[in-house]
This record gives structure tokens, sequence and C-alpha cells, in this order.
């Protein structure tokens, strides 16, 4: 039970959040930007290696870029199509499309022919832009013969990279972002918090990616909301590292720190070392990560010897038992839990700074934001849920995305006659209104006639099992079941547990058709990963399925990329 001081340090809390975001979510992103440069000019914007850009700088480029983006025909409602990794070129195109009200379309830079021709055919770009290379490959060789095949794309522009990874001088680069001292575009702009912004396409983990039209509303209000939970200020320091493709990276890299005036410290391409040591070098205060980036930074070499002390904030997304094994770690004040998705603009909810129960600071996925509602419904028939009892979680407010770009039907059916939005995703609320998220519907097992979420199965092995560490959970056909429930798991440094041993202990703790017919056992550099750093669960199930036919031991280990096995 809350105290009274408690609940008026909520209620101030949620007032001044409210009111804030009132107003940023009426702002497009380039107009937060010029604000903030108003504000504090001589700010560092970025730092990318010993390179320091100020806000008056980046403002004064992005002007630029728009000026002659604008002469290359690109105006409001455009939709250019670019492939960036991050670093302050993305960043000036970024603010410069904003500045036109034109529609970026960020490219997945492991994207081959196919899925290419999946992006162009549903996102219509009119103008593709894309880096020469990326880590080794040529990139242009990759994109332009699909391109060609579009008519929409007029024009594709190849941008040669220099030694450090920069647009380096030549004529395509002057017609992206205009020669050094020339006309810069005014800054004034007609583009609002309600007009489109960006083409997202989902992470396809479970299905083939969708284009999710995103209002620039969503990244400023997602920003808004890390702010007043971390308790940014402009000397606060951000270690970005997130792709350019997804709503966290425009949100973390960009968005959050430019609305605070703080410094983003971009490292480019994500690599363990790199980030720990920035954080060393430039004295981050600020991070964000989740589960699997933290175990990567964990067995990573730096992590013992450089000096991450300055690190007082972090939003994190990973279980209340991981975050927990982590925290003595580290030197963090403040630590947010979150829920989001590319559907509700990159960030839906967030804990409080105010929140003081640590079971509701690690468990649960944060409070939604004033101005998100939330509610859970039952899938089947619609109706409402209580308060802990499980459910589709449903949103709708000002980060939800417009519509799936060119699949109407899909659009209709992801939305209900109240406007809410169904994420799919699987979860309950507490009577404080605190979201837990445990799993997606479409992750559920049909178990001998019964439903089984992964996630919570994933929760209780490592929250319960003394030797898991870190657990994901699969169904695979069974002749007898339907589907088997099957958990790949990564054991905490000396536990030899075998399967038969996991299975023993989960007894009596958990339902038995829930239960995990069989373990299997992963080394943490064994995971195969998606892009975006988590676990591929596509290539999980196969594996299972190939494993679970396997003879002998039923404690086995694999790491091959054939999904092979070998006793353990």
């Amino acid at each position: 039970m809350a105290t009274l001081m408690e609940a008026t340090a909520q209620a101030d809390y949620d007032a001044a959040l409210a009111a804030d975001l009132i107003a940023n979510t009426q702002l497009s992103t380039w107009e937060m930007l010029w604000r903030t440069a108003q504000r504090v000019p001589d700010n560092d914007a970025f730092i990318t290696g010993d390179v320091h850009i100020s806000y008056r700088d980046l403002a004064s480029r992005s002007l630029r870029s728009a000026a002659a983006l604008a002469e290359m025909g690109v105006g409001h409602g455009s939709r250019v199509a670019f492939l960036f990794h991050p670093n302050p070129d993305w960043a000036v195109l970024h603010y410069g499309l904003a500045r036109l009200g034109a529609i970026g379309v960020p490219i997945n830079t492991s994207y081959m022919a196919a899925e290419l021709e999946h992006l162009f055919t549903l996102a219509q770009p009119d103008l593709l832009i894309t880096v020469d290379r990326f880590r080794d490959v040529d990139m242009a060789e990759r994109l332009s013969p699909v391109a060609a095949q579009f008519g929409c794309i007029a024009e594709t522009v190849v941008l040669p990279l220099d030694d450090d990874g920069w647009v380096a001088p030549s004529a395509e680069r002057d017609r992206v972002y205009g020669p050094d001292g020339g006309v810069e575009l005014e800054p004034a702009s007609e583009v609002g918090g309600d007009d489109p912004a960006y083409i997202i396409f989902t992470s396809g983990s479970t299905a083939a990616p969708k284009p999710a039209l995103i209002a620039h509303r969503g990244m400023v209000g997602a920003a808004t909301g890390l702010q007043h939970a971390l308790g940014l200020v402009p000397e606060d320091r951000f270690v970005a590292s997130n792709p350019v493709f997804h709503t966290g990276g425009i949100v973390w890299n960009l968005t959050m720190p430019h609305l605070v005036g703080m410094t983003s410290c971009l490292v480019g391409v994500y690599e363990t070392g790199k980030v720990l040591r920035e954080m060393e070098r430039s004295k981050i205060t600020v991070m964000g990560a989740f589960d699997t980036k933290l175990t990567m930074m964990r067995n990573a070499p730096e992590y013992h010897t450089v000096d991450r002390s300055s690190v007082r904030k972090c939003n994190v997304g990973a279980t209340g038992s991981f975050l927990r094994s982590v925290l003595p770690d580290w030197n963090w004040e403040t630590v947010a839990q979150v829920y989001g998705s590319t559907e509700s603009g990159g960030l839906g909810s967030i804990t409080p700074r105010c929140e003081t129960d640590p079971k509701v600071r690690y468990d649960a996925n944060g409070r939604p934001m004033p101005g998100m509602e939330f509610v859970i419904k039952d899938p089947e028939t619609g109706q409402r849920c209580a308060p802990e009892e499980p459910g589709e979680i449903c949103f709708r407010g000002w980060g939800t995305f417009i519509e799936y770009v060119g699949m109407s039907e899909a659009t209709a059916e992801a939305f209900d006659d109240e406007g809410f939005f169904h994420s799919g995703d699987y979860g309950f609320m507490d009577e404080a209104g605190n979201l837990y998220f445990r799993g997606r519907y479409k992750l559920m097992i049909k178990t001998g006639g019964e439903n089984v979420s992964e996630r919570e199965v994933e929760i209780f092995c490592e929250d319960n099992l003394e030797a898991v560490k870190f657990a994901i959970v699969v169904g695979v056909p069974d002749p007898l079941w339907g589907e088997a429930v099957v958990a790949f798991v990564e054991l905490h440094d000396g536990a030899e547990e075998t399967s038969d041993d996991l299975v023993e202990a989960c007894r009596d703790q958990i339902a038995n058709f829930k239960i995990p017919k069989r373990f299997f056992v992963v080394e943490e550099e064994d995971w195969p990963l998606l892009d975006s750093g988590r676990p591929d669960r596509h290539e999980l199930r196969a594996r299972a399925a190939a494993l679970m036919g396997a003879e002998g031991e039923t404690r086995l280990r694999f790491g091959d990329g054939a999904g092979g096995s070998q006793p353990g």
C-alpha cells in the first residue's frame, strides 16, 4: 500500500509528465531539435570518436541538407528510403527529411534481395539513398538491381564513405547534404506532431515484417517519457549504438538526447568492447540495454577493466530475476523497465522515477504514460480483463502508429471498435495500473489442449531454477501432445544439471503441462541471434524439432550453424 507521500509524489510526477507530453507531442522531430539548438546551442549534440558536433552545427547542417534535398524534388510526403549505419551523417539526413515533412524508410542493413523487394513493394519509396559499403559489403551492388525493378524509385544516390565511416566529399554528398557553406532552408516548418515521419518495418520475429507508419508525436513522446523516468538533464551523456532501422535507434540515439539537450555518443555499429570502452572514455551517464546485450557485456574482457562507474541511469528490458543478477555490477541510481514496440512508436510504458517498490520497479514493464491508454482484453471475446487476469495487451493514444502502409486489411484487423490496437502480446495489469508483459500470443504453445505462454515458462525457469541463467522456450510438433514444450537454457557457471534434473526441479512449482519435456543447454556464445541481438526463435524452434528426434543423452549442447548436437 502506497503511503500518502508516495501517492503525492506519483501524482506530481504524472502531472508534470502529462503537461510535457501534451506540449511535446505537437512537435515534429525537427522542431524539437531546433528548439533545443536555440536553448543550448553550444552543447555537444554528438561525440563520435574525437569529433564534437554542437547543436548549432547540427541544426545548420540539417537545414543545408533540407535545401539540397528540396532541390532534388523531396518535399512533404515524399518517401525516401535509405541505408545507413549510426553516424552523424545519418542524423543530418534524419533532421533534413523531418524539416521537409518527408517520410524516411530505413533499410535493414542485412536485407537481401527478397526482403528488399518486400520493402520496396509495400513502402513505394520515391528516392533511394545508400552508403556505398557496409562491413565490406558493396551495398550499391546489393540494392541497385532490386531498386531498378521499381518504377516508383526515381533515382538511387550512392554515397561514398571515407575510412572513418563518414560520407566522403563528393558530388553525391553535395547533392544530399549541400556544399559546405551552401544555402540553408529557413528553420520554420509547417510539419507537426501528427505528420508521418517514418515507415518502420517490424522485426518479423513471428511473421513477415509489416510497414508501420509512425508519426513524429510517437517518437517525441517516447523521448519525453524517458526524460522524466530517468531524470535526464543536458549534462547527461548517452552511449548510442542502436541500429537506425528500428524505432529504438531513432528514439534512443537521436530523439531522447536531442529533446533534453544532452550528448549522444555515437559508436557506430554495436560492438560490445567498443561500447564498454566508450563508457570510460566519454564518462557516459546513461545507457539502455536488454538481457542479451547485458550478458554480452558481462562476458567481454573490457567488462572487468574499464571504469563504468559514471553510468548512473539505465532503461532496460529484461526479466526481474535477470535484472537483479546484474545490479551488483553497476552503479545505477535509476533503473526503468519499459514496454514498447514499433506500433507504439518505440515506447508505451516505463517505470516512473518515483516508483519505490522494488518488485514493481524490477518485475513490471512500467506504467503506461499519460495519453497512452492500455487495457487487457480476452482475445476470444474482446472483453476487458480484470486486474491480474492475463490476456492480450491492447493500447491507443499518441504513440500508436497510423497504419500498415499498403496493407489496409491488416490495419483494419489490428484495431477494434474502440480504437485499441491489438498487440498480440500476452500479459496483465495489476490493481495499481502497472503493466506486465509475458510474451507473444503467437508464442503460445498448444499442448494437450492447454495454452502455455513461452515467456511465462521462461520467467519461471529464470526465477525458480537455481542452475538456469537464461531461458528461451519454444513449442515443437508432437504426435501425442500436439506440441511439446521445450526449453533452451544457459546455465550459471559451474552448473551441471541435466535435462532430467531440471524437469524434476520444476515439479510441484508449476502446472505439469507447462513443464518443458526437454531442456537443451546452450553456451553463451552459441545462441542464434537476430539483428536486434535477441535470440532467433525460428532457428531455435527448428533446432528443437531436430534435437527432439536425436537419440542418446537428454543433456545436449549445440553450437554449429546447422543446429547439430553432441552429448554433454
